[in-house]
């Protein structure tokens, strides 16, 4: 019973992501000149998502698919990029990383809060914004709601922002970086600490990576995106004693996000193989490295394909144009915060 009602989402978007993945292979069989188009399979799904926006909103029936592919699978996806990381090397680059998430988060909360009382946004929909925009997107947003009593249509607002203006930056910020850059380290740093949601860091990364590989993006940005993830732990509580719950009762504190858990232990197996196996297993053990890599960019397709198909233009417009020019100018002050921090760092 289970099954029948996942496979009417699942289907579709199992479906994008082989077309996502089939394109750039064929792409690669064909001229230079159109070897050279930017096509990957992360940046086909969130385009051929969208596309059927519309399709997914009359039929509920892609519900409890959509959710599964953008939300467990998404989050074994991140898993699974664990294995491309030792612990040593995460816990160089974490260091690395540790004032650009500093400086985004401070960046993003008091741009959110003097932009919100500039305009006049309610306590409860700037703070909303703000965190969804400094700290981990959609989570935090979701974390942070019950605890200071935010009402279910600003709630949707937040989210909604999130997801376009995290989509919008998934596509234009790799490419901008590149050119701005030119090294894909810095650039993975600066996605994930400017962009929103995990999915779309490690959707902008993966993009990134597919496009102009062996920088190291991807690593980069997964290390900076989940150091402001662990940052909600200090960050949300501080946020909802400020507002207020709201007559909502008891204050929540957010969990630690279990998937974090397990990339590490992903990257400890990482570790572990990379330095106890045998010589004779190592074709093996590589073997299995890559495996994992595709198919956690396989279910990244997926995933950015069903957020695509989230996306709402109609709640935006039920609170008003100042909350989401709130949430948009906050994005690019904390993407100008990122890229001058890494900037000065090189």
């Amino acid at each position: 019973m289970r099954l029948r009602l996942l496979l009417p989402g699942l289907i579709p978007l199992l479906l994008i992501a082989l077309v996502a993945f089939l394109l750039p292979w064929l792409q690669g069989l064909g001229p230079d000149a159109l070897q050279r188009l930017p096509l990957s399979p992360i940046l086909l799904g969130i385009l051929m998502g969208m596309a059927l926006g519309g399709v997914a909103q009359r039929r509920p029936d892609w519900g409890p698919g959509i959710t599964l592919a953008a939300g467990p699978w998404l989050k074994f996806a991140v898993v699974l990029i664990g294995l491309r990381l030792s612990l040593g090397e995460l816990a160089s680059t974490g260091w690395m990383a540790l004032p650009l998430v500093i400086g985004v988060i401070v960046t993003g909360l008091l741009a959110a809060l003097l932009i919100g009382r500039a305009l006049g946004i309610g306590a409860r929909l700037t703070a909303l914004l703000g965190v969804g925009t400094a700290i981990c997107g959609a989570s935090a947003i979701g974390a942070t709601a019950p605890a200071i009593g935010a009402r279910r249509e600003e709630t949707a607002y937040a989210v909604a922002c999130v997801a376009v203006f995290g989509l919008a930056a998934t596509l234009f910020y790799p490419p901008l970086l590149h050119w701005l850059l030119g090294d894909g380290h810095a650039a993975g740093l600066v996605l994930g600490g400017a962009i929103h949601d995990t999915a779309q860091v490690m959707g902008a990364a993966a993009l990134y990576e597919q496009i102009w590989p062996g920088g190291g993006a991807l690593e980069a940005a997964t290390v900076s995106k989940l150091m402001r993830n662990a940052a909600m732990l200090a960050v949300i509580p501080l946020v909802v004693m400020m507002v207020g719950a709201g007559g909502s009762g008891a204050r929540r504190i957010p969990r630690f996000p279990l998937f974090i858990l397990g990339f590490l232990a992903m990257a400890g197996l990482r570790s572990l193989g990379d330095t106890s196996v045998p010589a004779t297993w190592q074709p093996g053990w590589e073997t299995l490295i890559e495996a994992g890599t595709q198919l956690s960019q396989f279910l990244f397709a997926m995933a950015m394909a069903a957020l695509g198909m989230g996306v709402r233009p109609s709640i935006l417009r039920q609170l008003g144009w100042r909350p989401a020019v709130l949430a948009l100018l906050t994005a690019l002050l904390v993407g100008a915060s990122a890229l001058a921090l890494v900037t000065l760092s090189l």
